[in-house]
């Protein structure tokens, strides 16, 4: 007997048994060059789900649907997975036939018209799910594992009670706004964290005390994955592929950097100044807004800044022009310094919910987490994607991370890096003032001083985050096996980047260090 039909025979006899052990009525099967698996994301402790339940809300006449074999994109605190959807344009029975198999296919469907009338008009859309496993971070620490938990959290609660307000905020339509234009469409969000993080208890809340016993023993595991079980929640959304016009980079040019600095312009002006909304997003999201806001990271990242600075300095100190910096004093001892200043620095970007530049910030700004329109889209915009770490924050916090992330130096030299923020902060301006009625409203401007210092502030606060949680590790080695790496900050890859930051840094923080000294020596006794 042929040997390709053997194998469909057996994927057959498999599918028939999964089909009599499940209510399922209708999905498709993925498979890739060594084994054929059934319709769902297999995450990395549970078995296949059936992703039907959660594709209807965005097509409730699917048929089946696809996963890519090679589609997944596994990050460290979400899995995203890209859905080839098949569903009738007519409303249509469901009805499973595994019978229909071309060769070649990477997958199986639904033959749906030769199962129904002739004369229905089935598409295939594509979509997006991106889903967060509890049981899939069993490998982490409470401490870290919650704040993965949290990101979704954070994100769902985003999409689902926050946005809404910001777009009803505009004088016109939500679909109109011109904040609409640069979010994704969102067809469904939801989590379930019961008995993990109490819906009450603040994103910020590193120190909560782990629900589970953290022991090896296999009594502490099993009851830990029991927990853990079914834990978890997704978001569907539209996709932003090449083939809907939208691309990701990274470098991105001057010009690309700009498209997405205006886009998160539009997001800070939706809720700047507006003490009612902050305080909603104060209670559903976050306090303080950033993937590296100081009270959301591991202490141990700050506990350990001194011997991971200096372990930098010995991997890539060297005797040529390029890396002397490192052993100008001030730049030697930068770890330390960080470490004295990370306080300072991180409370002076972390404003109160009436304070005058406070406002809401995407959080994790870098360039993978803008789709870009290509050159075919010529109406589009740059769309922000992942919100998980949103809150209330200064909006210089993501225009530092995004400029660092996101550009080169070449591009930031010779008044690059001033356009950018001149840029951002007319984009800004531009949406403030839209917001503005009457006559007699005087025009909102953004003082050039102040943006400035929050700028310097945010840089100083981004080098603390890199420092403590990627470069304890650095070596030139690792930046070069990231230089390509495309979702890799460019000062945790690119050397020149790097050594431009750390200099930028450097007189930075000899500005702060000073106000500080001189605020203590200010203060009543």
């Amino acid at each position: 007997m042929p040997q390709l039909f053997i194998i469909l025979l057996l994927q057959l006899y498999l599918i028939s048994i999964y089909n009599i052990t499940n209510s399922t009525s209708a999905f498709t099967i993925a498979k890739n060059t060594h084994h054929t698996t059934t319709m769902a994301a297999t995450t990395t402790n549970e078995q296949p789900q059936d992703l039907l339940p959660i594709l209807k809300h965005a097509l409730p006449t699917i048929i089946s649907y696809t996963i890519p074999s090679n589609g997944k994109v596994v990050q460290a605190n979400a899995e995203g997975t890209p859905i080839l959807a098949r569903h009738s344009l007519s409303c249509v029975s469901e009805k499973f036939d595994n019978t229909q198999k071309d060769e070649g296919e990477d997958r199986l469907l639904i033959n749906a018209k030769e199962q129904h009338d002739d004369n229905v008009d089935i598409q295939e859309t594509e979509l997006f799910l991106k889903r967060v496993t509890a049981t899939s971070y069993t490998h982490k620490s409470w401490t870290d594992m919650r704040r993965t938990l949290v990101y979704l959290r954070t994100e769902v609660r985003f999409y689902n009670e926050i946005v809404p307000l910001l777009l009803a905020e505009e004088n016109n339509t939500p679909s109109a706004s011109p904040l609409h234009k640069h979010l994704p469409t969102v067809h469904h969000a939801d989590y379930n964290l019961d008995g993990l993080i109490p819906e009450d208890c603040p994103t910020t809340n590193a120190k909560q005390p782990s629900p589970f016993d953290e022991g090896d023993d296999d009594e502490a595991k099993q009851k830990k994955q029991q927990l853990l079980k079914e834990k978890g929640g997704h978001i569907l959304l539209e996709s932003l592929s090449p083939s809907h016009g939208y691309f990701q980079d990274s470098p991105i040019s001057k010009e690309q950097a700009l498209q997405c600095l205006t886009a998160v312009a539009e997001l800070h002006a939706s809720a700047w100044g507006n003490t009612k909304l902050l305080g909603t997003i104060n209670d559903r999201l976050s306090s303080a807004g950033g993937s590296y806001q100081l009270s959301f990271r591991n202490p141990k990242e700050l506990e350990n800044m001194v011997a991971s600075w200096e372990y930098f300095c010995e991997q890539f100190k060297g005797n040529d022009k390029v890396t002397s910096i490192l052993s100008k004093d001030s730049i030697a001892n930068l770890g330390r310094r960080i470490y004295d200043m990370a306080e300072y620095i991180s409370n002076e970007l972390t404003p109160q919910v009436g304070d005058d530049y406070a406002t809401l910030v995407h959080g994790d700004f870098k360039a993978m987490n803008a789709f870009l329109p290509s050159e075919s889209n010529k109406e589009g915009e740059a769309i922000m994607i992942d919100f998980s770490c949103v809150g209330i924050g200064l909006g210089m916090s993501d225009v530092g991370m995004h400029i660092v992330h996101a550009v080169l130096p070449e591009d930031l030299d010779n008044g690059g890096e001033e356009m950018l923020l001149e840029g951002y902060l007319t984009a800004l301006e531009a949406a403030m003032n839209r917001k503005q009625t009457g006559s007699d409203k005087e025009k909102w401007v953004y003082p050039r001083n102040a943006a400035l210092r929050h700028y310097q502030l945010a840089c100083v606060d981004y080098i603390r985050f890199i420092m403590g949680r990627f470069w304890r590790s650095a070596t030139p080695e690792s930046f070069e096996k990231k230089k390509t790496s495309k979702n890799t900050t460019l000062i945790n890859r690119n050397l020149e980047a790097a050594l431009r930051f750390i200099q930028k840094v450097d007189i930075y923080l000899e500005v702060f260090e000073k106000e500080k000294k001189d605020r203590e020596s200010a203060a009543p006794l």
